[in-house]
């Protein structure tokens, strides 16, 4: 198998993390493509141009970070836990990512034509989006499944693209949710390279 990747995509840093977790890394190849250059392998692979894709032996592919994760799982026949609540958190997380990410693209557009409603628009929703991951992860029993996982994905991009935010602030779940992932060797081996 095939993960075509960016090493500064957090929905390429969950699978990857994933693929560790799971034992498969003898069984996946990592190829680095940067979405915005249109790379004939990412097109061909995902008419969408987005990371991370999984292309399996025969040509299959599969997109979209869950999707390729729950293919993972199964692959590994280690699903992890996959309940509603876990769904529901996971959610929050992607969230809490594409909000993260689109202040990102906003914030290094060519400075006559950055939006600042869109920057503060952006920002509200991840405080918001933190006070709620943190008042729900205080009842969290499987930290090894997507939900925990998504989130501590999103807190790491947000030290890494917007370490400002000051998030641990007055958050000890989040912060230490955080910590336990950091601590994992899946996460030392994906961290997003130190100049992007």
């Amino acid at each position: 198998m095939k993960l075509i990747i960016s090493t500064t995509s957090p929905y390429s840093r969950k699978c990857r993390v994933m693929v560790h977790e799971l034992g498969l890394a003898d069984e996946v190849e990592e190829l680095e493509s940067h979405p915005f250059d249109d790379d004939p392998a990412l097109i061909q692979a995902n008419p969408l141009g987005r990371v991370p894709c999984l292309v399996l032996d025969d040509g299959q592919a599969f997109t979209e970070s869950a999707l390729i994760a729950d293919y993972l799982c199964e692959r590994a026949g280690e699903p992890w836990p996959r309940d509603w609540n876990d769904r529901r958190l996971e959610a929050l997380g992607n969230g809490l990512l594409d909000l993260t990410v689109a202040r990102r693209v906003e914030m290094v557009r060519d400075e006559g034509i950055q939006s600042d409603f869109w920057i503060q628009r952006r920002e509200r929703g991840i405080m918001r989006a933190i006070d709620e991951i943190e008042t729900l992860i205080g009842d969290l029993d499987a930290p090894l499944a997507q939900g925990p996982l998504t989130m501590a994905v999103a807190l790491s991009y947000m030290d890494f693209r917007y370490p400002e935010s000051g998030w641990r602030s007055g958050r000890p779940h989040l912060t230490a949710l955080l910590e336990a992932w950091e601590a994992r060797p899946s996460f030392k081996a994906t961290p997003p390279p130190a100049e992007s």
